[in-house]
């Protein structure tokens, strides 16, 4: 909770510092050779990052860094309103947005299948590359095996493409009912 109030107060400093430097330039304005010769001196015309990030539920996060000049980051944050502020400095301001969906790398390429030890995972292309996205739970194959058709057990095997979220939750509520419990 701590952490979360920190990144608050960042953000909260580099917004008044913005708020500051853009209602000082209105005040007096500066012809433009004059702040371009005067940055380093009162950080006027610096670059902020924007470091956007997000998190989706198949496991994947992906980043994007975007340099605001400071005097526009309070125009800028307004068009990521819904997303948290992780953390953040003088230079940089950190958000996340959780996005409720798979990436676009999971619709692309997952594949849902078996780890050489019996766990369920979601692999980026088939499951013998071994490219893992997201581990989730044990297996337990004899009891899968007996449950159900050679053929759904083989298509795990070898790897069952998803494509969409619906399809994703489909094969964790298929396969759930396999997994091992801590007892077993």
């Amino acid at each position: 909770m701590r952490e979360k109030w920190k990144g608050y107060g960042y953000w909260g400093a580099a917004f008044v510092a913005g708020l500051a430097i853009g209602i000082a330039l209105m005040v007096q304005p500066l012809p433009v050779s004059k702040l371009a010769s005067s940055n380093s001196d009162q950080g006027i015309g610096k670059s902020f990052t924007l470091v956007l990030t997000r998190s989706y539920l198949c496991g994947v996060r992906d980043e994007e860094h975007k340099p605001v000049p400071v005097h526009l980051l309070a125009d800028t944050m307004a068009a990521y309103k819904g997303w948290e502020i992780v953390s953040g400095d003088l230079s940089k301001l950190i958000l996340l947005k959780r996005e409720h969906d798979l990436s676009p790398e999971c619709k692309e390429n997952g594949h849902f299948g078996l780890s050489e030890d019996g766990i369920l995972t979601l692999f980026h292309g088939l499951p013998q590359e071994q490219e893992v996205i997201q581990t989730f739970y044990r297996i337990n194959t004899e009891k899968m095996e007996a449950s159900l058709s050679k053929e759904e057990v083989e298509n795990l095997k070898r790897g069952i493409r998803i494509h969409d979220l619906a399809e994703y939750h489909s094969v964790l509520s298929t396969y759930g009912e396999y997994q091992l419990s801590e007892e077993e």
